[in-house]
């Protein structure tokens, strides 16, 4: 999984690529020019609000801080699956194994997301969430209209969409318009909440 290194690393290649400096980045996302430095030095943690802020600014999707071996690729650009036909070993493969799926974790704020899918270049995408007991927002920001499905695998999950909030248990599922989520916490007191998403478009 992606540590605080590889994340800052990529940011600083990303914002290089864009030549951004730095204090432009820090004008356009409202983090200060000492942070941004730490953290593409690896010298600080980073949070899930901070990440999606930086993510947008510097035209890429979250998605691609999970995925190797090329995670800064924008979301304007497409995804290269191809493989050579003379070489089976690099076959293209739809499958993702239990045990190889790309993970980016936040252990400060008790959240994991794994993706369950390899090919981007699709008209959605599924990630499976946890977060720990107690803690809070994880609701993503953003960017287009969606539609989303989110089923519960385990423990309970609190949902906001607009005004009103509803608790998820095992086995519930619901379906909403991207623009309508404000929240998404666990709402288990001893047991992580588990939950997969399915979103289309894909904007994570």
């Amino acid at each position: 999984m992606p540590s605080t290194t590889d994340i800052g690393n990529q940011i600083k290649e990303r914002r290089n690529k864009l030549d951004l400096t730095i204090r432009e980045l820090s004008r356009r996302t409202g983090l200060s020019a000492s942070f941004i430095s730490q953290l593409e030095h690896g010298k600080t943690n980073v949070s899930l609000d901070s990440l999606r802020v930086i993510a947008e600014q510097l035209d890429i999707s979250m998605q691609y801080f999970f995925l190797e071996p090329d995670p800064l690729q924008s979301l304007h650009e497409p995804v290269n699956t191809s493989v050579s036909p003379v070489d089976p070993s690099r076959e293209y493969s739809p499958v993702v194994r239990a045990n190889s799926r790309a993970q980016l974790v936040f252990p400060d704020s008790g959240v994991n997301y794994q993706m369950l899918m390899k090919d981007l270049n699709r008209s959605m995408e599924a990630i499976y969430g946890r977060i720990s007991p107690g803690k809070g927002n994880v609701a993503r920001r953003l960017r287009k209209e969606t539609e989303e499905f989110i089923f519960v695998v385990s423990g309970k999950l609190q949902i906001g969409l607009k005004d009103k909030a509803y608790i998820l248990s095992p086995g519930d599922s619901i379906y909403f318009d991207g623009y309508d989520l404000n929240e998404i916490s666990c709402a288990s007191e001893d047991q992580d909440a588990i939950w997969i998403s399915v979103i289309t478009p894909p904007v994570f």
